[in-house]
């Protein structure tokens, strides 16, 4: 059975949809993030904040690669990874599903602004409204990509 990668934009309950879904059909569980965190020894923040997001981006890429050859995988993925190219074509492997894509930018803000585990800077250190601006920005600059797989 090919790959199912499930992933959303920030707020949006990725986790359980994917955790659902393994448990429904079977498959082993795979959380990309977490994975990443016990392969490098860092959290996705603290490897953004050290490197940068480009090398945070390339190793869930090569995570990615790897997982690629395997089958039977629910594998949870954080938001920005469809946005990366190559990351979005090894995933068109197998099937992209779009966690709480019913939900809109609202629904999504409220269910994330105060959560300290999101790994943007904005999330931590901006003001209120300055977050919930940005946010909102990126769920604009966003929808389009996440609308090819829904």
């Amino acid at each position: 059975m090919k790959n199912i990668y499930v992933t959303g934009f920030i707020g949006s309950d990725r986790k359980s949809l994917a955790e659902k879904l393994a448990e429904e059909k079977g498959l082993t569980l795979l959380d990309l993030d977490e994975e990443i965190k016990e392969r490098d020894g860092r959290s996705v923040m603290r490897i953004i904040m050290m490197m940068g997001e480009h090398e945070y981006r390339n190793k869930e890429y090569e995570l990615l690669e790897e997982l690629s050859h395997r089958e039977n995988l629910v594998i949870c993925c954080g938001d920005g990874v469809l946005f990366d190219e190559m990351c979005a074509e090894l995933m068109e492997k197998g099937d992209i599903v779009i966690a709480d894509a019913d939900k809109s930018a609202e629904e999504l803000w409220e269910a994330a602004k105060d959560d300290a585990t999101i790994p943007y800077a904005f999330m931590q250190f901006d003001p209120e409204d300055k977050k919930k601006e940005t946010f909102f920005k990126l769920f604009e600059q966003r929808k389009d990509i996440y609308g090819k797989y829904i």
